[in-house]
């Protein structure tokens, strides 16, 4: 008997004797709860698509690429906000820590800190500007690396992918555009209320789902389809303006005070679980684009198979390759 074939036996006697306590009447209930489930998702479609997301994201290790993810993301917010602070004291050394803070939405011990930057010498701007630039540059590098690993890997493409640095220019600017987003809305629920802020959060997520469709075309996947891309990318637009949402309307004052009870370290850890959701949720979304289009196509094959639009592609060749509707249409056939 060989090695394997020894380790495999040991496996399957300790499957057996780790199933020996359960009563008779336990392990015929589980077997028949097993076998009703896998009938309900051979004849239930939506059930049987949500198990192959739910494998295809465990298979790609979703759980720890989330947390990288969200980890690398907090860590690009740090330059990111020493860089926005080093152009307000280039920009205008007459604000003040009020001005500063409420036109980013920050308060309690982060705007007594931007308040004593401001107050130092003529260069603590030009070095706020030089480290926050570096930091954003290696910290983007370094998330860029987690996005495309996660998304090659939902994709099943491996996870040896090259990262050129168009695509980490790509990614730095979409991040940095959803902070300036998330900044002028919390300008405009500071100067207008709360009732015009609430509907601004519709147009807000269409632009998150623009602005990650685009991130996502620059990533590892099958199709060049940008279409591929939309369910994922709603998904995660979704999730961030709902998230956005609650921390604008709702968590101000909570925040207030329970930075006077639990101080720094309440703050701290209440946005590295905001991280740790949208880093969850960016890499959940991989295997929803990946699963979606192997089981039914992207969304751009089922626009253009509409009559009316059905003879763009026919007539202009260009315009099929770039949304890859012949790909589309031989994955679409796979589900």
């Amino acid at each position: 008997m060989t090695r394997d074939e020894r380790s495999l036996s040991e496996e399957l006697l300790e499957a057996d004797a780790g199933s020996a306590w359960m009563p008779a009447w336990a392990r015929g209930t589980a077997e028949r709860v097993a076998t009703w489930f896998e009938d309900l998702r051979n004849r239930i479609t939506a059930i049987d698509v949500g198990m192959d997301i739910y494998e295809r994201d465990k298979s790609a290790a979703g759980t720890l690429l989330g947390s990288a993810l969200s980890l690398r993301l907090f860590l690009f917010f740090v330059p990111l906000v020493l860089f926005a602070v080093g152009c307000m004291g280039l920009v205008g050394q007459h604000l003040g820590v009020a001005s500063v803070a409420g036109e980013a939405g920050l308060s309690g011990s982060l705007a007594t800190e931007i308040d004593q930057a401001f107050t130092q010498g003529a260069t603590t701007p030009w070095l706020a500007v030089a480290g926050g630039l570096f930091g954003i540059a290696t910290t983007g590098r370094s998330l860029t690396r987690a996005l495309v690993l996660s998304s090659a890997l939902s994709w099943r493409l491996g996870g040896k992918q090259k990262i050129p640095v168009r695509v980490v220019g790509i990614v730095v600017g979409i991040v940095v555009a959803i902070a300036l987003v998330s900044a002028i809305l919390n300008r405009i629920r500071a100067a207008s209320g709360v009732a015009l802020a609430s509907v601004s959060f519709v147009a807000v997520a269409a632009m998150y789902v623009a602005l990650w469709s685009v991130l996502y075309v620059t990533l590892p996947r099958e199709t060049r389809d940008p279409g591929a891309a939309l369910p994922g990318a709603s998904i995660v637009a979704v999730v961030l303006a709902c998230l956005q949402a609650i921390t604008q309307l709702y968590l101000p004052d909570k925040i207030n005070r329970a930075s006077s009870i639990y101080g720094t370290v309440g703050v701290a850890i209440a946005t590295l679980g905001w991280f740790f959701i949208v880093g969850r949720v960016i890499a959940f979304s991989f295997a929803v684009n990946a699963v979606l289009f192997e089981r039914f196509g992207s969304v751009s094959s089922l626009v253009f198979g509409l009559p009316v639009l059905r003879f763009i592609p026919a007539r202009w060749p260009a315009f099929a390759r770039f949304f890859d509707l012949d790909n589309s249409d031989v994955a679409g056939g796979t589900g």
